[in-house]
């Protein structure tokens, strides 16, 4: 932690806190984002970044080049500065005006650049022609230094919110009873909500035990080809109505139809038809998640597709993630955006938007 924030932090400022023990993806320094707050609550944020299953997407990593030529790799692997616009000031986490309401929140970004859903502890050599280059699956020891320094600075938040998107979503689900054996439902509030985080597929548990080496009390409670949905139903049968369970995505998100598309041996990318099949699954997610966790609420919005960078090329499906963009603010479902929805949950109202999206068609909405 910087000096500043051990003498005298100033509030609604975010710094970066580096942790030395802990690397990225490929070796380079790791460091995760605290804001202080005047209130009394804390949003544990876990950041997204893509994910690496085989050899052949480790030696693929994204940087600012491919984005902008449209070619957006698979997993970041490092948290130099052009990530920064990622992880901070953006939606949930801005804390610069009262746009947001949880911007007087205390807040804590962990910061993604593993390929592992913040769950790994090993290493990969992918190239057998250069030995040198090595993939380090270290999300689970990053967030684990990081949890614990989280902890000691805000150690009672009244209001917790355990959020991420995308990647940081399954983290998110994942790693929630563990952030709730050291924050007791019993004296904090907890909300969990994970944003636009599915990619069903069997291989999922192979990877976290042999790829990753999650450690097994996570990827033992996999049940099906759908982790979150394992881990959301693995909370509620602990904690029951203790926590309150969100899940947010957009009807044929562009970026986790392609990622499922290329996870099970395609080229990255979706057609129509791929982004029906992610539609039905999506469906059968909700649906599924409603039979098991009575009171658990959604966020489901149809906000078109539109590229991030310059170069990119526009395709016809959804949106990737609100929570952490200005859609947050601005995109509305049934009259209601993500913002206004999410205040709601947290302060103990509970219901879902956008149901109806996946029951009938619906015209794209800007």
């Amino acid at each position: 932690m910087t000096e500043e924030m051990k003498k005298r932090p100033r509030y609604n400022r975010w710094y970066k806190v580096p942790l030395p023990e802990c690397i990225s993806g490929d070796g380079s320094g790791y460091h995760f984002y605290i804001s202080k707050g005047h209130s009394r609550n804390l949003i544990i944020f876990f950041a997204g970044g893509g994910v690496v299953w085989n050899s052949f997407t480790a030696a693929h990593p994204t940087g600012a080049a491919g984005v902008l030529a449209g070619d957006p790799g698979f997993y970041w692997a490092n948290l130099r500065p052009f990530t920064e616009f990622m992880n901070i000031n953006q939606g949930i986490t801005e804390n610069r005006g009262s746009i947001n309401w949880f911007y007087d929140w205390n807040m804590a970004v962990i910061t993604y650049s593993t390929g592992d859903f913040h769950l790994g502890r090993n290493r990969l050599s992918y190239d057998k022609d250069d030995p040198e280059k090595i993939m380090y699956f270290n999300g689970y020891n990053n967030y684990s230094t990081a949890i614990e320094e989280i902890k000691r600075i805000f150690p009672e938040p009244v209001n917790l919110l355990i959020a991420g998107d995308s990647a940081g979503g399954f983290g998110a689900a994942a790693l929630a009873e563990d952030i709730m054996s050291r924050y007791d439902p019993e004296r904090s509030r907890i909300t969990l909500c994970s944003d636009s985080s599915l990619l069903p597929w069997d291989g999922w548990k192979t990877v976290m035990r042999d790829l990753w080496n999650t450690v097994p009390e996570i990827y033992e409670k996999i049940k099906t080809e759908n982790p979150v949905a394992d881990w959301f139903e693995s909370v509620y049968k602990k904690y029951g109505g203790a926590v309150r369970l969100l899940y947010a995505c957009s009807r044929k998100d562009e970026v986790l139809a392609s990622y499922w598309n290329s996870v099970r041996g395609n080229d990255y990318g979706a057609d129509p038809d791929i982004r029906e099949e992610f539609e039905q699954e999506l469906r059968k997610m909700v649906y599924g998640l409603m039979e098991m966790i009575p009171g658990i609420c959604f966020y489901i919005n149809d906000y078109k597709f539109v590229p991030d960078m310059p170069g990119g090329i526009i395709k016809t499906g959804t949106v990737h993630t609100c929570i952490r963009n200005p859609l947050f603010f601005t995109g509305k479902t049934d009259g209601i955006n993500m913002h206004e929805w999410l205040k709601d949950m947290v302060n103990g109202e509970c219901y879902s938007v956008g149901m109806s999206i996946l029951s009938e068609k619906r015209a794209f909405q800007i």
